[in-house]
């Protein structure tokens, strides 16, 4: 009888237990759909100022420059769009900002959008605010819903592009300005789109000091905000940025344990999708290795070179998959005169193929 009572008390606080963690969930949705939309109240009260542009398109650097644009003002600070460069597998923009303070130049941030007249999401990357704990990527999230492409289950699945972000291309402190270039690379391949809509928000930076060695303190990092401000800049994509010439290529001869399931090259870069049990494993033990180590591994078991003994570049890479990877390497089409080749180690056994157009 003794037993059973035990047996009972504690079917009934493991069905205690259960039940507070199904309504601890249920707080956590409610508590995180409250604040998503208490976010988005504030997102959407600011409406972007918005301006349409004319491209040019210059051959020799496969890009359009934008004629006769002004800073757009506001809150005191200038935005204005320079160029744009746009095939199957990059989109780059140059975006031009004039500050009306004093700032960490370098640091300088700042949220964006990027898509087209049928509403394909080409990216939407949020400002990293550091020095600031969120729990998720609210601004993101609030700039799909004034789109209406909200995806909250994968709120990333609906971009068109699998990496990619923003650098700056040149400060000058003197008069305040900064060129950021945004660089996007596509997850498959871009549209033939006919105008491009890139929207702007959030700007801001960060500081960080330096301890008495004059290393930087992390625990110092503060994010401060320049301006709730959104630029919407629209532009006619020119006929000839549309006549893409992407060159599908394949191995002249095939190499034991890789398989190519895509290689494409254009005026911007290689893309190698490949399946290589062996690569992937490496990468998968990477995480393991001291980064240098790792780095050496993976350029002696998989690397790209010309006939003139250049060794090309890794520029971004990830897994895809069972055994799935894609590289992007810094070739491009001028450089097929020099003959490229795919050079695979596995154990003692080294490989080399050209690689050929189909």
């Amino acid at each position: 009888m003794e037993k059973k009572k035990i047996l009972l008390t504690l079917a009934i606080i493991i069905a205690m237990l259960i039940l507070a963690c199904v309504f601890y969930v249920m707080y956590l949705k409610i508590s995180t759909k409250i604040e998503i939309d208490k976010r988005y109240n504030e997102f959407e009260k600011v409406q972007a100022i918005e301006t349409k542009g004319t491209l040019t398109y210059v051959e020799e650097d496969n890009s359009a420059k934008v004629e006769d644009m002004d800073y757009i003002m506001q809150d005191g600070i200038g935005a204005k769009v320079d160029s744009i460069s746009l095939n199957d597998d990059t989109l780059s923009v140059n975006i031009n900002f004039k500050l009306n303070q004093e700032i960490n130049y370098q640091t300088l941030g700042y949220g964006y959008a990027i898509y087209d007249e049928n509403n394909n999401i080409y990216h939407i990357s949020s400002r990293l605010h550091m020095g600031n704990l969120e729990k998720m990527d609210y601004d993101s999230i609030s700039m799909q819903r004034e789109l209406g492409v909200y995806n909250k289950k994968d709120i990333y699945s609906i971009y068109l592009s699998d990496g990619g972000g923003y650098s700056s291309e040149s400060i000058n402190e003197n008069e305040k300005t900064v060129v950021s270039k945004i660089k996007i690379d596509a997850r498959d391949k871009y549209p033939l789109s006919q105008k491009i809509y890139i929207k702007i928000f959030d700007l801001g930076y960060f500081t960080m000091d330096k301890d008495e060695e004059g290393n930087y303190d992390h625990n110092t990092v503060k994010n401060i905000d320049l301006t709730d401000a959104k630029w919407l800049f629209e532009f006619d994509i020119p006929e000839e940025m549309n006549k893409r010439e992407t060159i599908n290529l394949k191995l002249a001869n095939e190499i034991p344990g890789l398989t190519i399931t895509n290689m494409t090259i254009t005026e911007t870069k290689l893309v190698i999708n490949f399946n290589s049990e062996e690569y992937v494993n490496l990468i998968s033990a990477g995480k393991d290795m001291p980064a240098g180590d790792f780095t050496t591994q993976c350029k002696e078991m998989l690397s790209i070179t010309d006939g003139e003994g250049k060794v090309y570049q890794e520029a971004r890479g990830g897994t895809t998959g069972d055994n799935g990877y894609k590289m992007l390497i810094d070739a491009t089409k001028k450089d097929l005169a020099k003959k490229l080749y795919i050079n695979f180690k596995v154990g003692d056994e080294q490989y080399k193929s050209e690689l050929v157009e189909q």
